[in-house]
């Protein structure tokens, strides 16, 4: 059976699986080269097909986990006493009604617009109305996490702005499938408060939540928490996510929260987004444990997706404050994620089918995109007329990348096949040594092109991550937070202690600085020997060099860019940067040698975020 999954939601993307397995999947933005794009993924569903030798004849079924609509059974009565609470918490009621009367068309008018676009592209590729499936955007959310995750019995939680009505759901896992046990609606929207704050902080909604999340740590509890926590919030006396009129957080609200935004004009900036953060982590954890608790649930493993489980911080949170052994999330957690949900969702579901055997994460590191030969690359090297050296063993190259790394350089490392999601996993990554006490802010502002406040990420040996940080589980796709082993830290000064937000920045936190974040926290990668051999292996010889099994990953794009896809991309932003080293395959290029009139401009290429 060849199941061909596709999103044309908010971020574009296929998926394609056969038989139960994953073959492909890929973000649309890696073609178009439009961050987080929002049109039909033509060119996705040709590479998942191209990958697996298949055309669109051979597809069996072809779904969309989106644009369902609300279902009546479920949906429609929790948004009906949702509308009712606004309505009766307001000083004017009759406005109230019509205003999220207004706010409900719009939502079902989108998403009806995105399903009509949906047929008529689909139908273009020959594929009749009898081949064609929705399902719920939440329920593909939550297959998307559980079918890889290799958990039999866990909970899934999945979360974002809005999807069929809904904002956040939680189920039960077993080897029978999902059962929905609670949910909140769109108008009680975590998500969408995040990308209320989002935008009012001057940067983009559904594309910039991890600069708020990166500047809350920069924040202290103040009057801004009073403000957000006044209106928005988890009862655990009614047992459900609520807000007050005046702070109905829906997406399509944002225009009536005048008097919200005057309030937090008069607040910093970094404690309205520690705010904002904290508000979102009580309201999950709050909704987690309460139905824990009410259901007598005693699942240790816990499965995340929806746009939300991006949000590392309060992922940690969850792990840390809940009844879990082990969490599993879904590396491409936002919509992109729905194409492959609603593909394993038809295999599970609607055919019947268990999950194909293989021990633990069957999403294979979510290295599911496209990948270049060596013949591929040497010709395109040689077109443009790079110079370059070539290495014939993986361990020569990771030994003399590995010593670039340990001397300050900068390299950009181009690999296999590329990540499906947002992170960049060590097949599309820029590394630098994470001792160093310049290199976040060299990397941001003469690579990056971005906000000097903004953290990177460590890739650690799995074996070693204990040694280094507060953790001794898997993170692979590193959507955990977790604090630097105490050890490894350096205690401020008193003086160093009094300063207030982006002073904080500067100050030498632990032995590996780069990648320590203001509050002692890191995002971490954990690297496996048998999932990413080469990407392992560098940092290895890393540790031979330096004794330190730890470097800064971030991927390989600059701020407004998708991560690199193609050779030609990685090598127009190394030579667009500051990037000292590429390399790609086994072909190294160092920057000193290329021809300068192939240098490039790239900070201002891409719009500012």
């Amino acid at each position: 059976m060849r199941i061909l999954g596709v999103s044309n939601a908010w971020d574009a993307g296929a998926a394609l699986v056969v038989d139960g397995r994953i073959v492909a999947a890929v973000n649309e933005e890696r073609f178009s080269r439009v961050k987080l794009d929002r049109c039909f993924p033509e060119r996705s569903i040709d590479f998942v097909l191209e990958a697996a030798g298949l055309g669109v004849h051979d597809i069996d079924l072809v779904a969309s986990g989106c644009w369902k609509g609300v279902d009546a059974i479920e949906t429609a009565p929790r948004l009906a006493e949702d509308v009712a609470d606004q309505v009766a918490r307001s000083a004017d009621p009759a406005l109230t009604g019509r205003i999220v009367a207004d706010r409900l068309r719009v939502s079902e008018r989108r998403d009806r617009e995105f399903r009509d676009e949906f047929m008529e592209r689909v139908a273009r590729r020959g594929i009749g109305e009898d081949r064609i499936r929705f399902y719920d955007h939440h329920y593909t959310h939550a297959v998307s996490a559980w079918s890889p995750s290799g958990f039999n019995d866990a909970l899934v939680l999945t979360a974002d702005g809005r999807g069929d009505g809904r904002s956040v759901t939680l189920w039960r896992a077993t080897k029978q499938g999902l059962t929905l046990l609670d949910m909140a609606t769109e108008l009680v929207s975590p998500g969408a408060l995040y990308g209320f704050i989002t935008g009012y902080m001057g940067f983009v909604p559904d594309r910039h939540e991890g600069k708020v999340t990166g500047l809350a740590a920069y924040g202290e509890r103040s009057e801004a928490y009073d403000l957000l926590s006044n209106g928005f919030g988890f009862d655990r006396v009614a047992g459900r996510l609520t807000s007050s009129i005046g702070r109905s957080y829906s997406p399509f609200a944002l225009a009536d929260m005048t008097d919200l935004r005057l309030d937090l004009d008069g607040c910093q900036r970094e404690d309205v987004a520690h705010a904002v953060q904290a508000i979102l982590e009580e309201s999950l954890v709050g909704f987690l444990v309460y139905n824990i608790e009410r259901l007598g649930i005693d699942s240790t493993n816990l499965c995340l997706a929806g746009g939300v489980a991006l949000n590392c911080v309060g992922n940690g949170r969850i792990l840390r404050e809940g009844p879990f052994e082990d969490i599993w999330i879904q590396p491409a957690a936002g919509d992109a994620g729905g194409a492959l949900g609603v593909a394993l969702l038809i295999w599970h579901q609607l055919l019947d089918k268990p999950r194909v055997p293989r021990p633990g994460d069957s999403q294979s590191d979510s290295l599911l995109g496209p990948r270049f030969s060596e013949g591929e690359v040497r010709q395109f090297l040689d077109q443009v007329g790079a110079r370059y050296q070539y290495f014939d063993t993986d361990e020569r190259l990771c030994e003399y990348v590995a010593e670039k790394i340990a001397q300050g350089k900068v390299v950009g490392w181009f690999q296999g096949r590329m990540e499906f999601g947002p992170r960049a996993l060590g097949n599309r990554s820029i590394l630098g040594d994470a001792r160093s006490s310049n290199m976040q802010k060299n990397l941001n502002l003469k690579v990056k092109f971005r906000e000097s406040f903004r953290p990177f990420a460590p890739s650690v040996l799995r074996e070693d991550v204990s040694e280094w940080f507060q953790m001794n589980s898997d993170s692979p796709y590193m959507l955990l937070i977790t604090n630097i082993n105490q050890k490894k830290t350096v205690e401020m000064t008193k003086e160093q202690k009094k300063l207030f937000g982006i002073d904080k920045l500067n100050i030498k936190r632990s032995d590996i600085p780069a990648v320590t974040h203001v509050d002692y926290s890191a995002r971490i990668q954990t690297v496996h020997k048998n999932t990413n051999l080469k990407y392992y292996n560098l940092i290895k010889k890393f540790k031979e060099i330096t004794n330190c099994p730890v470097v800064v990953n971030t991927s390989f794009n600059i701020r407004g860019e998708p991560i690199v896809n193609t050779p030609e991309n990685a090598f127009n932003c190394f030579m667009g940067t500051e990037l000292d080293k590429l390399v790609i395959g086994n072909f190294i290029l160092e920057k000193e040698k290329q021809d300068q009139n192939l240098k490039k401009d790239y900070s201002s290429k891409f719009e500012l975020d």
